[in-house]
């Protein structure tokens, strides 16, 4: 094997030693840049997970913040229809009570002038039927005399009052 060596014009002594320096840089490199950058891209690639770990949760959470304040809209929207719809009740059922006390008191006046006017009506009966009397009594002193007593002017009153109702 050395012939084959020589022919090449490799210098076995050298090839070893140059063998062994590889090696050993090697091993030196391993220890000194490998090791220390193999455990800095590590604790980058840790990093980086890291942060698009958080980064999904914030979009998560931004995601769940959105849908809340879009219930929280909705929500409200519903609560003012509803507030609307009994400011509208509340204000047609007011409306109502209103006329209906409108239409009761109305019933209560015109009542009331019934009342007024059949009480004047039945005074003026009672004074027309006074005047009648009182006509009468007066038309009969004339055509009988002034001979008509007290006594017997009260009962042609009556019997005459008693005709007339």
């Amino acid at each position: 094997m050395s012939e084959i060596f020589e022919k090449l014009g490799i210098d076995a002594k050298l090839l070893i030693s140059q063998i062994v320096n590889f090696m050993l840089l090697l091993i030196i490199l391993q220890y000194v840049a490998y090791k220390p950058i193999l455990k800095m891209l590590r604790e980058r690639t840790e990093k980086i997970d890291k942060s698009l770990k958080q980064a999904l949760k914030i979009e998560e959470e931004l995601k769940n913040t959105e849908e809340t304040k879009l219930s929280e809209i909705k929500k409200a929207k519903e609560d003012a229809q509803k507030i609307i719809k009994e400011a509208h009740e509340t204000a047609e059922k007011k409306s109502l009570e209103a006329i209906e006390k409108t239409k009761e008191k109305t019933k209560e006046i015109v009542e009331k002038a019934k009342l007024e006017i059949k009480a004047e009506k039945d005074n003026t009966i009672r004074e027309a039927k006074k005047e009648i009397v009182q006509l009468s009594i007066e038309i009969a002193k004339k055509v009988i005399g002034d001979s008509i007593d007290e006594e017997n002017e009260k009962k042609s009153i009556n019997e005459t009052l008693s005709k007339i109702k």
